[in-house]
């Protein structure tokens, strides 16, 4: 008869008593451990998840790694010593500790979740599993949960952790989880990856909230938070990933490609023409081969990133690159513009209707021609005293403003505001420029180059939206927004909308021109936006982003987040959350929310009022 015996592994006392001293000194703890096992604990924690293998599944241990406190080892690896002095001395501290043991469950495509644990010790967090793991059913409608109310907390083929008495003296409560891999069919080779990435954001979002539940009654809770319980600390690879990303969505420079560079000559052509005859624009030539650049794209190891929130913003920033460098593949022909319609999205009814209205209530544009007027050393003048006082926010950045021939308006290249020397404005809209490009463009950027992800000033995916909302809000709230203003923000959603439904450039120009009343030069602009390289809808986000902000504030949000970096409504959440865990720093906010006109029109936005009443 053979007799197979399983050599037990020690793990060193040095290496024991090293570990806990740093976390006595509430220091981070990422080890190697015996027979290459895997302990990281990104801060002081009361809790760490245990996955013990006999082959290491790596699938499965990522559900654990997008934990901030988790031990992977394998299972001739003995533990116990290392788990009782991390429980004894987190417990010193934070009065109680929680283990969480989990293995996979492979039983026939069976979606059942198994809790082991002494469900009268914890009932918060047993019912905190319980619940998490029912709502799954949005993702996975098979799947069911059990509570097991045992001391057997372990996989069946193992020995436990800490034996119940031992675990009792160290301050820890060890609770078993069996998880249904339903992730992979491994019978099939089969790995399901987009519904794996789903479930392991939820999955990792269900152990925080049950953790937080035990945290808060069992605990001296530092935590006011979940979220406060995710990882603090990014790695080389989530790193490494964000700074290739901003390097290859730098070197596209998209809208400069994608931007007419004899919008000018055109002009004049089409008004020579009686406005008959389309406009023949010309691009710059695309000094990169956009199939080498996907490669790149692809070959970043975004799918080594743990953490799902960061791996979804990467995710998400990659996927709007490789669109963006199908679109310079297809400038000039019909694909360029149904590309962008995927990136940016449909028009929604309620921006139609926003658009609509604003065009209704004010018909015509508001003639200001004989309003005193700035040039550009006037407009200069005024910007130099609000970008001074960033300076002084920000003494790590070169902020500053430049005089151009070579710009037409107003513009920011970063932390740069770039005037035209042929600027001649109303002076009555000077404070609300300012606003909308130093407090707002030059501030989020400077405000993201403060955080350790390069995506916050480079821009998460479609970040334009809200900044442009943001940008126009400031304006608003400063008593600066102009009927002309919000007209043109309307127009541009008609003509994108126009070119969705098949109209040529005449048409949507006349329309502008004869229906909405813009002029012959505001509605060639607004048109030419639309309809360059082949057809792009992206002004239309403007306006939308402007509702969006307006719904926001007047469900609770907190406007202060929108000043953290450049990013788009969809991700405030995560901002939220980022914040919540430390990973980035509260923004410098904009000084004129300190105004009391601002305070008051705030107030407005939090009562809701409808997008034509920002004139009143």
């Amino acid at each position: 008869m053979l007799i197979v015996v399983n050599l037990i592994t020690m793990i060193s006392q040095k290496l024991i008593n090293t570990i806990c001293k740093n976390l006595e000194e509430e220091l981070p703890v990422s080890e190697t451990i015996a027979e290459g096992g895997e302990l990281h604990i990104d801060k002081l924690l009361p809790y760490i998840c245990v996955y013990r293998y006999k082959e290491k599944d790596t699938n499965f241990s990522g559900l654990l790694k997008t934990q901030a406190s988790y031990l992977v080892v394998k299972d001739t690896v003995d533990v116990t010593n290392l788990l009782e002095c991390i429980s004894k001395t987190i417990s010193k501290q934070l009065n109680a500790f929680l283990i969480i043991e989990m293995w996979p469950l492979r039983k026939d495509h069976d979606a059942e979740f198994e809790i082991f644990c002494p469900e009268a010790k914890a009932p918060a967090t047993i019912a905190a599993f319980k619940e998490g793991f029912d709502e799954l059913r949005v993702i996975y409608p098979e799947i069911s949960a059990t509570v097991n109310d045992t001391h057997s907390r372990h996989p069946e083929h193992l020995n436990a952790l800490i034996e119940i008495d031992e675990s009792k003296e160290s301050g820890a409560l060890i609770i078993g989880l069996g998880i249904p891999t339903i992730y992979e069919r491994p019978e099939e080779n089969q790995l399901f990856s987009i519904f794996y990435r789903k479930f392991s954001s939820r999955f990792s979002e269900i152990v925080k909230r049950a953790v937080y539940e035990f945290i808060r009654v069992q605990t001296s809770n530092p935590f006011n938070h979940y979220l406060m319980l995710g990882k603090t600390n990014l790695d080389r690879i989530t790193l490494q990933a964000d700074q290739e990303l901003a390097e290859i969505s730098e070197r596209m420079s998209f809208l400069l490609r994608t931007t007419p560079v004899n919008a000018t000559h055109e002009w004049e052509r089409f008004k020579e023409n009686k406005f008959q005859e389309k406009p023949a624009f010309n691009y710059r030539l695309i000094a990169l081969d956009p199939e080498q650049e996907k490669r790149k794209l692809y070959q970043l190891p975004i799918d080594k990133v743990d953490d799902p929130t960061l791996s979804f913003i990467l995710r998400d920033k990659r996927l709007e690159i490789e669109k963006q460098l199908t679109m310079l593949e297809e400038r000039g022909t019909d694909n360029f513009r149904f590309i962008g319609e995927s990136l940016y999205g449909t028009i929604k009814p309620e921006v139609l209707e926003g658009a609509a209205a604003i065009l209704k209530k004010f018909p015509r544009s508001d003639d200001r021609s004989d309003m005193n007027r700035f040039d550009c050393h006037e407009f200069a003048k005024h910007a130099q005293e609000e970008i001074d006082y960033y300076q002084e926010k920000f003494p790590k950045l070169e902020l500053g403003l430049e005089i151009r021939k070579d710009v037409a308006g107003i513009m920011v290249s970063k932390t740069k505001l770039l005037i035209s020397d042929k600027l001649s404005m109303d002076a009555s809209r000077c404070d609300a420029l300012v606003q909308h490009e130093v407090a707002t463009h030059i501030l989020t950027y400077c405000n993201g180059k403060r955080q350790p992800l390069q995506q916050m000033y480079a821009g998460f995916s479609g970040y334009d939206k809200l900044q442009e909302g943001l940008a126009v809000l400031a304006e608003y709230l400063v008593n600066g927004l102009t009927i002309n203003r919000l007209r043109l923000l309307a127009g541009r959603v008609e003509a994108a909308n126009s070119l969705v439904n098949g109209a040529s450039f005449i048409e949507t120009f006349s329309m502008l021109h004869n229906t909405y009343n813009f002029t012959e030069y505001t509605s060639y602009y607004i048109t030419m936006r639309i309809y360059r390289g082949g057809g792009l809808i992206k002004d239309a986000v403007y306006l939308a982003g402007l509702l969006n902000i307006m719904d926001y504030i007047k469900d609770g949000g907190n406007i202060e987040t929108l000043y953290t970096g450049k990013f788009n409504t969809n991700h405030v959440n995560l901002i939220e959350e980022l914040l919540h865990r430390n990973i980035i720093k509260k923004p410098v906010l904009p000084r004129f929310l300190e105004r009391d006109i601002a305070k008051e029109r705030l107030q407005k936005l939090k009562d809701g009022i409808h997008l034509t009443e920002l004139l009143n």
